[in-house]
């Protein structure tokens, strides 16, 4: 599942939801090795685990999600793609707070919450690009 190069987490993520406590193990190994305060880690491993099981539930594809990671001192940026067919027109970009009796729709609302810049795109399957920062700029 991993390949890690020039600093940076690379995985390819099988279409089973079995693959994302291994995903979550390997990501949280990179950024503790990486020195981001566990805070941080937690938040932004809810954001990856979010990303990869909508494209593992909603993409409709069988070739494994593409994930990669850079962090550097300054801020953490997860690139996920798949080669599904893209999101739902008709969902709200950025998404709004779901409701409390909602089954679902909760994922992105959480990414956008927990991230602080998030990049959606879609062509060939869908490409989403995650950033928090570390050090925020001071104002």
């Amino acid at each position: 599942m991993q390949a890690t190069k020039r600093d940076e987490l690379c995985l390819v993520v099988p279409m089973d939801a079995c693959n994302l406590a291994d995903l979550r193990w390997r990501s949280w190994s990179y950024l503790a090795a990486a020195e981001v305060a566990s805070g941080m880690i937690e938040d932004i491993l809810i954001a990856l685990h979010e990303a990869v099981a909508n494209a593992l539930t909603h993409s409709g594809s069988n070739t494994p999600v593409a994930v990669r990671m850079k962090a550097t001192r300054r801020a953490v940026v997860i690139e996920v793609a798949d080669q599904g067919r893209g999101i739902d027109p008709g969902v709200a970009i950025p998404p709004r707070p779901p409701s409390l009796s909602a089954e679902g729709g909760r994922g992105l609302f959480m990414i956008w919450s927990l991230m602080n810049s998030v990049t959606i795109s879609c062509g060939c399957g869908t490409h989403v690009v995650m950033v928090k920062e570390l050090f925020p700029p001071h104002s």
